[in-house]
């Protein structure tokens, strides 16, 4: 994927622009997500070109918000991460509903299935600890706050490592399907990442012995 790397003044106007509230700002941004939607729901080939190309602005203009298209997908991703969560927080209102955990992990299958080759370009770059391990970063920042705020880990469990563990297998595994390597529906993957998650994350029961999932260890009586 092409992208222009940040000089400093660069990147201190890219932040900023992330972080502006201004109309003109979020209407560009607005439709430059708005052509990759269209682009990805065409099945056509999504690049900077592409992409500005539909948007109707400047290739200027794009690079002014995103190094590159690899960029726009992690900046995708991370307003989807926190959509959910939010979401998620909104609907549990201070309590674990399995149910609505649930539908987080169908909403983010249902994510990455709409804009599958975008993400699948930026997966494919072959960049050590590259754009999954940046993914997976974004996706700890929001595991972390649920486990904080809502989850009942194991005694002495860290909630850092906890999250960055499953953050980081959740990506690798949508990694893998939005490539192809693993063939399953959105539900089918929605329905493993599910029953893959501890179970504390999703139960209101707080675990203190046992294995990971709060399941009494062998020997234990149950």
């Amino acid at each position: 994927m092409n992208r222009i790397d940040a000089t400093p003044d660069l990147a201190s106007v890219r932040d900023g622009l992330r972080s502006s509230t201004d109309r003109r700002v979020a209407a560009t941004r607005s439709r430059l997500y708005d052509a990759v939607r269209e682009l990805a729901d065409a099945g056509t080939e999504i690049t900077a070109r592409t992409v500005t190309e539909k948007a109707g602005v400047a290739r200027a203009t794009f690079y002014t918000h995103f190094s590159g298209v690899d960029d726009l997908a992690l900046h995708l991703q991370e307003q989807a991460f926190h959509d959910i969560a939010v979401a998620s927080r909104e609907a549990d209102a201070g309590t674990i509903d399995v149910t609505v955990m649930e539908r987080s992990q169908r909403a983010l299958i249902a994510h990455y299935a709409e804009y599958r080759s975008l993400y699948a370009g930026a997966f494919a770059v072959a960049v050590p600890r590259g754009v999954e391990a940046r993914v997976a970063e974004l996706m700890r920042v929001e595991i972390v706050a649920h486990i904080r705020d809502s989850a009942h880990p194991p005694a002495g469990l860290d909630p850092d490592i906890a999250a960055t563990y499953i953050a980081h297998a959740a990506t690798g595994l949508i990694a893998s399907w939005v490539l192809g390597d693993i063939e399953a529906t959105e539900d089918e993957l929605a329905h493993h990442l599910m029953q893959l998650m501890p179970r504390w994350m999703h139960s209101s029961i707080p675990s203190s012995a046992g294995d990971a999932d709060g399941h009494p260890s062998e020997g234990e009586s149950k």
